[in-house]
């Protein structure tokens, strides 16, 4: 069950509706409740969890999106892997060089992909043993391991020039906010160095050009603090 997608663990395919989810989802939800089900109950309960855990994903359309990409992805690998791994023995047994699979899958060299080039792909970095780990280092663990699986075959991508574009998800908006405003309070302590703040001040008494975007800019954000002042005094 640990190395079963979500698809799989709702027993849907794919390319699913919500509604045949839904249902997959209440009928084993109903089958594995703990206070219904005849076998082990805590088989029951981490059977519920995984089931809760996919539903949660697969019933969000954002959710849903991001996960099937990096589901194509981690797809993409295992069968460049797998191909690799099959002309590999074949090499070996019929002294054919390795070169026929960059050529076959247009690689410029035979060290040009994510799965044979660990300096450049951290492929090392994909693999840790987690036998004497709890279930909670485990999941952390999985989640590390998944990002920078995904963030190997991005590289992979725009080594061989795909461009990728992402969707904006409520975690990007939130970090994209986060290092604005970190740069806004850096900025701010900068231009108050007396040094800085004495320059600028100059500039700005000297230069018509400079005062009038910073008018400009400081109006902006004025008008963007009174703004939000207004919603935030009409909702308290």
């Amino acid at each position: 069950m640990a190395n079963k997608n979500y698809y799989e663990i709702l027993e849907v395919n794919e390319k699913a509706s919500i509604e045949v989810i839904d249902k997959a989802y209440r009928v084993l939800a109903k089958k594995y409740h703990p206070d219904v089900y005849e076998g082990d109950k805590k088989e029951a309960e981490s059977m519920m969890q995984k089931l809760n855990e996919a539903y949660d994903v697969l019933s969000d359309e954002n959710k849903r999106s991001n996960y099937d990409a990096i589901l194509q992805r981690k797809k993409q690998i295992e069968l460049e892997k797998s191909m690799y791994e099959k002309n590999k023995n074949s090499s070996k047994d019929t002294n054919i060089n390795t070169n026929t699979y960059s050529s076959t899958n247009n690689f410029q060299n035979e060290n040009d992909s994510p799965i044979n080039n660990p300096a450049k792909y951290n492929k090392d970095k994909f693999v840790v043993d987690t036998t004497y780990m709890d279930e909670k280092q485990k999941k952390k663990i999985k989640k590390k391991l998944q990002e920078r699986y995904v963030e190997a075959y991005d590289n992979y991508l725009r080594s061989r020039g795909y461009k990728l574009k992402y969707k904006w998800t409520p975690k990007r908006v939130l970090k994209a906010i986060l290092i604005v405003a970190i740069s806004i309070i850096i900025l701010t302590i900068i231009f108050y160095l007396p040094p800085v703040h004495n320059h600028f001040t100059s500039l700005y008494e000297t230069n018509p050009i400079f005062k009038m975007t910073i008018d400009l800019v400081s109006s902006f954000f004025s008008a963007i603090v009174t703004t939000f002042s207004s919603i935030f005094d009409s909702i308290f």
